[in-house]
């Protein structure tokens, strides 16, 4: 639903207001968002759909979709007075299909809605137009790529497909994106004057992705490549300005300094930073474990069935299997695991299996195998999208001594509640077996848990900050108040850190809440 963070009129009418109010030259705000294609098939529940694709159940449910978003930014084209100069038809598809017929019914649905008072485009690599655009006058065809690109070469070649049309980079990379386990990414600052002087020499038109750094709150991060590889919480993406909006001013001197020279009399002062409040520091307390608040679907399969199949569309769900008999020391194996699953037996922890593991791990137990499983994000970009059986969310089966066993109960977990949670906090098993370890770290006993912390703000402190989530803890979710933040995972990288906007904090007592899923 188009609300909350997610409210994109409320987003193209406070770019609207910034164009007007401002006395400087007027300038366009660039949205972009890599969509989440999987959601025509959950919404749908069609196993199997094809996304991108001419896909009879794919395409009705894009039709339906436009039907609802279009409208809604009609009114705010720029011939009717708005600050929408252009709409992207498709993104870099290229790189994923050469199906051109299907780009036109894309191309058609979007002009039956918006007519013909908008410039349609798409964007793809150097290369990747000749399948991701057509060389038509109805659709405009951009590229993109980084400072290490070759601009004279990448546009000599684009004018030989599409003759006509300005040469456009609709992408010139100020940064790139992180994942967690990697390295922070950064592009150098020189490189990046350097890139846009050269686009700017030869009067081609640039955008920059990203001018200024984001946040993937909530759930909404995802992922990307054949190679599963997650994006954190935070998108800073090394832009010129932060996430949290200061300037980078290494990168803002190096644009600055090159579109001086050639949009000479910007008296415009550089824009100082915002007051913060300085770190929280917290010391949270038990309060309960996910066990607690698995929610019944009232649904039981002799295998288990996928999130989608579930509907169960993001964050968490969980199997359970009642066992005929007790195991010792018995060999399980979680298969297809979509995206971490984390392993209970009688209620205790023992094991956390990462995505297409395929290591067995001993189990003793006597009543139950409960299974807890997340969502780290569907993958928006590569082929990897359109096969069902590849990007699944949940587990595809289990075995106990080379056996399936059968009946499994499924549960879902809804993250979000978990800001309130129960306040029992007695030990949820009397067993005397020990939980398992991982990364060198004891698992918590009785599985991933819930801890709280309380603070008292002043009306002169609300403003934005951080949390510094240190390697205390392992990995998990971060609630401020209702709010879900979003993912920390201090035992991966490269971010520790989680901002938090001042709008989420209020006078008076301040809720703080660690949905901690591994180790403390």
């Amino acid at each position: 639903t188009l609300k909350d963070n997610l409210d994109l009129v409320r987003f193209i009418k406070q770019v609207q207001e910034y164009r007007h109010d401002s006395d400087t030259p007027h300038r366009t705000l660039y949205l972009c968002r890599v969509e989440l294609w999987w959601s025509s098939s959950l919404a749908t529940g069609i196993r199997g759909m094809q996304v991108r694709t001419q896909d009879a159940a794919y395409m009705a449910a894009v039709g339906k979709w436009f039907g609802v978003l279009l409208p809604l930014i009609q009114p705010y084209l720029y011939s009717n007075g708005g600050p929408i100069i252009m709409v992207q038809v498709e993104n870099e598809y290229g790189s994923f299909g050469c199906d051109h017929e299907y780009i036109s019914r894309i191309y058609d649905l979007m002009h039956e809605q918006l007519g013909d008072e908008t410039v349609y485009f798409t964007t793809d690599g150097p290369g990747g137009y000749h399948c991701g655009s057509m060389n038509t006058t109805q659709l405009l065809t951009t590229i993109d790529f980084g400072v290490g690109g070759d601009a004279a070469a990448n546009f000599e070649k684009l004018r030989k497909y599409q003759p006509h049309g300005p040469n456009v980079n609709s992408e010139l990379y100020t940064g790139w994106l992180d994942h967690w386990g990697s390295k922070h990414a950064t592009r150098p600052a020189a490189k990046l004057g350097s890139a846009l002087g050269a686009l700017l020499e030869m009067g081609a038109s640039a955008n920059l992705y990203m001018w200024h750094g984001g946040t993937n709150f909530g759930l909404t991060s995802g992922a990307q490549q054949e190679v599963f590889k997650i994006n954190p919480t935070s998108y800073d993406y090394d832009a010129p300005q932060s996430e949290w909006g200061d300037l980078k001013l290494d990168k803002y001197w190096a644009i600055r300094n090159v579109t001086s020279q050639h949009f000479p009399g910007n008296k415009m002062p550089v824009p100082q930073s915002w007051p913060r409040l300085t770190g929280i520091t917290l010391n949270p307390t038990l309060q309960g474990y996910l066990m607690e608040h698995l929610i019944p679907l009232g649904m039981f399969f002799y295998t288990p069935l996928t999130f989608e199949q579930l509907g169960v569309f993001e964050g968490m769900g969980a199997y359970r299997h009642v066992l005929a008999q007790p195991l010792v020391n018995a060999s399980v194996v979680v298969q297809g695991v979509h995206d971490r699953a984390y392993v209970m037996a009688d209620g205790v922890f023992v094991q956390v299996v990462k995505r297409e593991s395929v290591a067995s791990f001993s189990v003793t137990a006597t009543k139950t195998l409960t299974i807890i499983v997340e969502n780290m994000g569907y993958i928006g970009f590569s082929k990897a999208m359109l096969d069902y059986t590849a990007e699944y969310k949940g587990i595809s089966g289990v075995t106990i001594d080379g056996q399936s066993p059968l009946e499994w109960e499924h549960f879902k977990i809804d993250i979000r509640s978990l800001s309130k949670p129960s306040r029992s906090v007695a030990n949820l098993t009397t067993t005397d077996q020990q939980p398992g370890t991982f990364n060198d770290k004891v698992l918590l006993k009785n599985g991933p848990a819930i801890f709280q912390d309380t603070v008292e703000l002043q009306y002169s402190q609300i403003m934005d900050t951080f949390i510094n989530i240190t390697n205390t803890w392992s990995k998990g979710y971060l609630i401020v108040n209702d709010v879900l933040i979003g993912r920390y995972w201090p035992d991966a990288g490269p971010q520790y850190t989680l901002f938090i906007p001042g709008v989420y904090l209020v006078e008076g007592r301040n809720t703080f809440t660690l949905i901690e899923l591994q180790s403390v």
